[in-house]
């Protein structure tokens, strides 16, 4: 049979789209699923008391020793779907929602409003997958999920007061893919390779570490984010980008970064690398202390590396990663230069859904003028999936 083209499939796309809520009372055929994820981890930090100033650092503690009670790297998840098919294609919702599992403020506590995902999917083989909602971009999504620390804890963050979730290596390595409002076209261009393009609302620059640029993005264009991907029996190899205009007080900015990553998979054990490049993006968030307080875009590099093995239900791990930041405009000598994080993890799963892990991490930031601040930490924690 002739293969058709995507434009030919247009019509019954936009039918099958607009249609779906009155075939569904008329069509019983749809698939409902849910299913969850709650983790807490108990954190020990040890804390730096050189009395040395990192500015911008992941949020590294200093001072006395910390501890909490917190969420790991993934976010407490419950998530719903439901799917069917009309006229040759594939329709499904879905509605993610990622709270912390810490309170220990109003703050925290009334803070995770935005922690959730909801979007649609629709397509088939021939004509691709459009995806639209909110859900987790592009841009460095296959590193984020190499990372071990999503069973752990990763990097600690603001430890005595934690975030939604720790940092896992973003800010060590890579940068995290966050949520975006998107529209996102994929596509397997080959049995082997596949593409993915799209355009998202652009993410406003704030600041975590105090001297990073705050402001409104402009919003004078989407964003556009994109992937290629080449799989192999035994790994990957792909690399993303991300691009988006930033208006700042002196003037206005395009965000742009790229980066690779590659897995590969020898029996019971897994290689993973991943390297960034970025201009006025960030070093551990999207947007997040990407430049100077008046607007003057920061660049910024790094690598991860990783590598699991699998002995029966126990899982071990060892990653290592480098974040590099120069400095931009009117930066001192005082801020960020390189942060660098060991960690080493146990994971061990019961049952198919019951996960037990340990962590250990050593985490460094390093100023431009070799100031250096260190923080240890150690984790036990325990998951359930459904």
């Amino acid at each position: 049979m002739q293969k058709r083209t995507a434009m030919l499939y247009l019509p019954a796309l936009m039918a099958s789209l607009f249609s779906a809520s009155a075939f569904a009372e008329e069509d019983k055929k749809w698939d409902f699923n849910f299913n969850g994820y709650i983790n807490a981890h108990a954190v020990y930090a040890n804390c730096d008391e050189s009395g040395n100033v990192v500015a911008g650092n992941a949020l590294l503690c200093t001072g006395d020793n910390a501890s909490s009670v917190s969420n790991g790297y993934s976010p407490a998840s419950f998530q719903f779907s439901a799917a069917t098919q009309r006229e040759g294609f594939d329709i499904k919702a879905v509605f993610a929602y990622e709270p912390g599992t810490t309170d220990n403020t109003a703050f925290n506590g009334g803070g995770d409003n935005r922690a959730y995902r909801a979007f649609f999917t629709i397509g088939n083989a021939d004509f691709g997958t459009l995806k639209v909602g909110r859900d987790y971009g592009v841009f460095g999504i296959d590193v984020v999920l190499e990372d071990m620390a999503l069973g752990g804890v990763g990097a600690t963050a603001s430890v005595r007061s934690p975030l939604n979730t720790t940092l896992g290596a973003a800010g060590y390595g890579y940068i995290f893919a966050d949520r975006l409002s998107q529209i996102t076209y994929s596509r397997q261009l080959t049995e082997n390779l596949q593409a993915d393009i799209g355009i998202f609302q652009p993410l406003d620059s704030v600041s975590f570490g105090g001297n990073g640029y705050v402001g409104d993005s402009g919003s004078e264009r989407p964003g556009v984010h994109g992937r290629i991907r080449y799989n192999f029996e035994k790994g990957y190899i792909s690399s993303t980008f991300f691009n988006q205009r930033v208006d700042t007080r002196i003037g206005a900015y395009n965000a742009t970064g790229v980066d690779m990553t590659a897995a590969l998979q020898l029996d019971n054990t897994r290689l993973a690398f991943s390297a960034f490049n970025t201009e006025g993006l960030g070093y551990y968030g999207l947007l997040i202390d990407a430049a100077d307080v008046n607007g003057t875009p920061r660049d910024s590099s790094g690598w991860f590396t990783q590598i699991t093995h699998k002995i029966g239900n126990t899982k071990l791990g060892f990653n290592y990663g480098v974040s590099e930041v120069d400095l931009a405009g009117v930066d001192t000598l005082a801020q960020v230069e390189q942060q660098t994080k060991a960690s080493l993890g146990v994971y061990h799963t019961l049952w198919n859904m019951f996960t037990v892990s340990t962590e250990f991490s050593n985490m460094e930031a390093e100023s431009h003028q070799g100031d250096t601040i260190k923080n240890n930490a150690i984790s036990v924690g325990l998951a359930l999936s459904f």
